[in-house]
């Protein structure tokens, strides 16, 4: 950002007068790795660049050829303003939120000085960067600022954008290594047909995996007993025993167990056959008594009368049906939920972040003392915390591993927050130590920890109250969270 009005017109007649050296080469970058902040941090710049014009981010799989993962592919393009004429670098920093949390950053240093808002075909200055692996169903943060980066007490001017890399089962993730050992390249062949009460089931194994199970499904229910088998050889038979006899729709199910994905492995299905028929030599055919005539005649008309009377039935319940099989489901409302986090906890960013997996994942409409200030001041802490506690439908006290030693530096009114965070905190805690002595509305409050908190001696009393890990519990915290 530009600091005042006279850099900005001292600005406006460098570029004027500026004009490319005859022969010069398009700016292009080179990005390396770079851990913590950069140097242009440490000092401050009468001018300085604006800030990305648009950032986008997809994934692409990796340029090497023996290389079986997938890397960010990282695009944005520049502000054609004055400006760019300081502009000497841009940082990429991209944190992932899945099984494991991860942090780099990237440093790409532009080769030549910008003498012109745009590049000579027309257009915008655009540029790529091709890295940062990324693993399957993962939620990535990136952000993007150019340096040297706005000077303190200035607009940030950093842009960044949510990423969520897809499943096993993309064209591209499908042959990375975690992927390949959840069984996406597993092609089982399954082929399963029905003999009276047996089914004859033969698929091929995968060499990631031992264990199998084989489930018979009829009309979503499970006809069989499930029983986890270990099969060492690469095509397998199995003959399974069933009460009943086929009917259309019938399935088989293969459940793989590998070491990566557990009971989470993806399952392959097919469809039941009837078996073949074994041909077998006859004799001279010989004229057959109307009896055994009479007796193939009867049971065939009276299917036919018994389909005619479906059809009828059917034809007379039309109106009803049809409401049944247009039945639109009701949507229930979002929950209310009252965070309460330890005064410790970033709450730009840890506590903000929560609130917004809460709302874009979790279905829930959320309640934060930052966010209702105005009415703290027009009823006190008090009131205001006993009221929210009535209408919300869950309270979750939060903690986080991320202590707070950036707020008070980048926000000089974090010391007033903190203390009244503290007192909502405390006030909060003896609450719920009310309701542990009298037994009452303890279904409500749940505990979160994120990144690697634990409860403290102090507040041991909350080790009553279900507890999760975020985001490993994430699944399971949504579930029990939108059950009331």
């Amino acid at each position: 950002m530009l600091p005042g009005l006279p850099s900005l017109l001292s600005l406006a007649v460098l570029w004027l007068g500026s004009t490319a050296p005859p022969g010069l080469s398009e700016p292009s970058v080179k990005c390396f790795s770079e851990t913590g902040p950069s140097k242009e941090w440490m000092v401050r710049n009468s001018l300085t660049p604006g800030g990305l014009q648009t950032l986008h981010v997809d994934s692409v799989a990796s340029p090497s050829a023996n290389s079986d993962t997938v890397h960010l592919n990282v695009s944005w393009t520049l502000k054609q303003d004055g400006s760019i004429q300081m502009l000497k670098a841009t940082k990429i920093c991209v944190d992932g939120k899945g099984q494991f949390l991860s942090h780099s950053c990237v440093r790409c240093n532009y080769t030549e000085a910008f003498y012109n808002q745009t590049p000579p075909s027309g257009g915008k200055w655009e540029f790529h960067y091709v890295g940062f692996p990324i693993q399957s169903d993962t939620v990535y943060f990136i952000r993007a600022h150019n340096l040297p980066p706005a000077n303190m007490n200035e607009d940030s001017t950093a842009i960044s954008v949510e990423f969520i890399s897809p499943g096993c089962q993309d064209p591209v993730m499908k042959y990375t290594r975690r992927c390949r050992e959840d069984g996406s390249l597993w092609t089982p062949n399954i082929t399963a047909c029905q003999e009276e009460n047996i089914v004859k089931v033969n698929f091929s194994t995968s060499s990631f995996g031992l264990n199998y199970n084989v489930l018979v499904f009829k009309e979503g229910e499970i006809l069989n007993n499930p029983e986890i088998m270990e099969l060492n050889q690469s095509q397998v038979s199995v003959v399974i025993p069933v009460p009943v006899e086929k009917g259309n729709g019938d399935t088989v199910q293969i459940i793989p167990y590998f070491s990566t994905c557990n009971n989470a492995c993806l399952r392959r299905s097919a469809t039941i056959f009837s078996c073949p028929e074994i041909i077998r030599p006859v004799g001279p055919k010989k004229s057959q008594p109307w009896k055994y005539q009479l007796f193939i005649i009867l049971p065939t008309l009276g299917m036919a009368l018994w389909m005619l009377a479906i059809g009828l039935y059917l034809l007379w319940r039309h109106e009803r049906v049809k409401k049944i099989l247009f039945h639109t489901p009701v949507l229930l409302p979002p929950i209310k939920v009252l965070i309460i986090y330890h005064p410790h906890v970033c709450f730009y960013h840890s506590v903000c972040d929560f609130a917004e997996y809460l709302q874009d994942h979790c279905r829930s409409d959320i309640i934060l003392d930052q966010w209702q200030k105005r009415k703290i001041a027009e009823l006190g802490l008090v009131l205001w915390l006993t009221t929210q506690k009535k209408v919300a439908d869950k309270i979750v006290f939060f903690f986080s591993s991320q202590v707070c030693t950036c707020e008070s530096f980048c926000n000089p009114n974090a010391g007033g927050h903190r203390e009244s965070s503290q007192d909502l905190f405390t006030l909060a805690f003896n609450l719920f130590c009310s309701d542990l002595k009298s037994q009452v509305s303890l279904h409500k409050y749940l505990v979160v920890l994120f990144g690697k908190a634990t409860l403290a001696e102090d507040h041991s009393a909350l080790g009553v109250c279900p507890k999760y890990q975020l985001m490993k519990d994430a699944k399971p915290f949504c579930k029990d969270l939108l059950t009331i």
